[in-house]
């Protein structure tokens, strides 16, 4: 069975467009998509409206979740260049959906502040942010996604950094939960002649004394973790998913 494509209405064409003053919206491209024509009664376009998620099956970034309505609507479309365009559906694992989501909202956000009599390039402006550790893209503060190379910035810890914290202060700390469990009763009735019961007599509710300590070491080797990159410049990944 035929899958027939979502295509965009052409008033959405026309409010993508118009949304972006005629650029495109890949930040590190920018360029106007049209101009004048030799023949003086045409014009130049080598405008597009993308799809951030495929209009079909198979196509890049394809969400099969979407609804016909939703694949179509103005949410999930991108005014880019014919380049621009041709370069994100070839490469779709690079331009993620959440990498061109991040295009278009930096894009509008840029040219509302032209449009309101502002200049994010003015000299005036103090736009706070970094240089990109790969490309040397300037990244500004709260910007996940480099625009230059498309690496994911990172302001914490990391999703995977802190799950290998967690694992590592819960192993140090069930270590001496099994410590205090299992060893030191015997320590204490060998060298005090004592006779405390094994597992201090508490059964299957001695692996608190277990559980408890190793909780606390994943908490605290996590807050270790996350204080390493408190207040410093983010890092930047290329790999996705961080």
């Amino acid at each position: 069975m035929a899958h027939m494509r979502d295509e965009f209405p052409e008033k959405t064409k026309k409010i993508l467009q118009e949304r972006v003053a005629n650029r495109c919206s890949n930040p590190g491209c920018n360029c106007l998509t049209s101009g004048p024509n030799f023949d003086a009664e045409k014009a130049t376009r080598i405008g597009v409206a993308a799809y951030i998620t495929a209009a079909a099956p198979n196509g890049p970034r394809f969400n099969a979740s979407l609804s016909s309505e939703e694949r179509k609507h103005i949410s999930n479309g991108i005014w880019l260049c014919q380049n621009c365009a041709k370069l994100i559906d070839s490469d779709e694992h690079t331009y993620t959906e959440h990498a061109i989501r991040s295009w278009k909202s930096e894009t509008e956000c840029r040219i509302r502040n032209e449009l309101e009599g502002g200049n994010l390039l003015d000299e005036d402006t103090d736009l706070q942010g970094w240089s990109c550790g790969h490309c040397n893209t300037f990244v500004a503060e709260g910007q996940m996604v480099c625009t230059g190379c498309q690496a994911e910035v990172a302001y914490h810890a990391t999703k995977y950094e802190v799950i290998e914290a967690r694992k590592l202060g819960g192993l140090f700390g069930a270590m001496i939960g099994g410590m205090l469990n299992f060893s030191v009763p015997n320590l204490l009735n060998s060298y005090f002649n004592l006779s405390i019961p094994n597992n201090w007599g508490l059964g299957l509710y001695s692996l608190f004394i277990v559980a408890v300590p190793a909780i606390i070491g994943a908490l605290l080797l996590e807050e270790i973790k996350h204080s390493q990159y408190r207040n410093k410049p983010p890092r930047f990944f290329r790999q996705h998913n961080i």
